[in-house]
């Protein structure tokens, strides 16, 4: 690699690293967790971001969720985090902690 062609590799790997920690503040800044639904919706509705919540499974408190904060499970992260030992909607013991979001 010559001279120029490796300046150029330092500033796009800058400019790389510098927008991957952008995003990366901005995700946690905007993911807050939720331990029972009231928090969930006022939370929800402060930040509109993402959500951490502990879930039972039953599609009933899913669709709950979504019906009074427009809400829906985004994803089952692999790594799990034990937020609570109850689900967010209906106090049930959870199986699953969730990211929640809308949809917009």
């Amino acid at each position: 690699m010559d001279e120029l062609s490796s300046k150029l590799q330092e500033i796009l790997d800058d400019v790389h690293n510098n927008m991957y920690q952008l995003c990366k503040k901005r995700l946690e800044e905007k993911t807050q967790i939720a331990t029972n639904l009231e928090e969930f919706e006022r939370k929800i509705n402060e930040n509109q971001g993402y959500i951490k919540a502990m879930w039972c499974g039953d599609e009933k408190c899913e669709d709950k969720i979504k019906e009074l904060t427009g809400a829906r499970s985004r994803c089952i992260p692999y790594e799990q985090e034990k937020l609570s030992d109850t689900c967010v909607c209906c106090g049930k013991k959870a199986k699953h902690m969730v990211v929640w979001a809308r949809q917009y």
